[in-house]
């Protein structure tokens, strides 16, 4: 779009008609994520309120559309990215997020697990070696449920922080597995979010094999391991229905499917309803 263009439809933004308005709205948000610092320009030259409140949203409309449209390409590939999906997220309602000390500290637990991992370790004895930086070397924990923060799901507060909800937690130490070449994966339990070791042997199986499985593990009790029999003794203490999905590879996207979710309940629970529209479009957007 041409300045004079631009011009032209943002001296109506401010109309008092609403329906001229709320059609240049609809013209503007279509703009490319490069257009905002001309609109941001724009922003700060003006001394009319409503233009700049109307203008605010237009560029948080622009931002929000672009980063729906890259969590639907993300969600579309083969192996989606456990640690970009929680980027996205976080970038959703951060536009601003500055992602290099997001994959700086990424980087750095995985330079430390990989100088103490070979191809000759069996599967137990690489995971001990995980939780031991984990969760020992640089301490992450997950906070209580029954005190939500509106932070607590964003990947990068939690990486400086140190602690986050349960579901961001069992992503990041998964999204480190797999970046590491282990194969560690979410499963679906209601409440709860535990994770699971394929057996590499099974690399190309089908996800819905629970035979592929080794063994679960918690991320949230210093990645604990544990077995079918345990699983299936959790699931009766919650005293739900006892289903199949239940013991299988859960998909990364289902994984951020999660995380948005609790977003929306988090954000319910202290009233930040302003945001919720926003994650739901998200929940709906994510392909499985």
């Amino acid at each position: 779009m041409n300045k004079n263009k631009l011009e032209a439809l943002l001296s109506l933004l401010d109309d008092p008609d609403k329906e001229i308005h709320k059609s240049v709205e609809k013209e503007l948000i279509e703009l490319p994520v490069s257009t905002i610092p001309q609109l941001e320009d724009f922003w700060l030259e003006s001394k009319n309120p409503i233009f700049q409140e109307r203008l605010e949203m237009v560029i948080n409309k622009i931002q929000f559309k672009t980063v729906k449209r890259e969590l639907i390409e993300w969600s579309s590939n083969e192996n989606p990215n456990l640690i970009d999906g929680a980027i996205l997220v976080n970038k959703s309602y951060n536009p601003n997020l500055l992602i290099d000390p997001i994959r700086k500290s990424i980087q750095k637990i995985k330079d430390d697990v990989s100088l103490e991992i070979s191809d000759n370790l069996t599967a137990l004895e690489k995971i001990k070696i995980l939780n031991h930086f984990f969760y020992n070397i640089y301490n992450y924990q997950a906070l209580s449920p029954n005190q939500p923060t509106n932070w607590d799901g964003d990947i990068s507060t939690v990486l400086s922080q140190k602690h986050g909800n349960y579901i961001i937690i069992a992503i990041i130490y998964a999204g480190i597995a797999q970046e590491l070449n282990i194969p560690v994966y979410g499963i679906n339990l209601p409440g709860s979010v535990f994770l699971c070791y394929k057996d590499e042997s099974s690399a190309k199986s089908n996800t819905e094999n629970t035979n592929s499985i080794l063994f679960y593990i918690n991320p949230i009790d210093k990645g604990t391991v544990f077995g079918r029999k345990d699983l299936q003794y959790i699931i009766k203490a919650k005293n739900i229905v006892n289903k199949a999905q239940f013991y299988k590879l859960a998909s990364n996207t289902s994984m951020i499917k999660r995380l948005v979710q609790h977003e929306i309940n988090v954000y319910k629970k202290l009233n930040l309803n302003s945001f919720i529209p926003n994650f739901k479009e998200l929940f709906r957007s994510i392909i499985e």
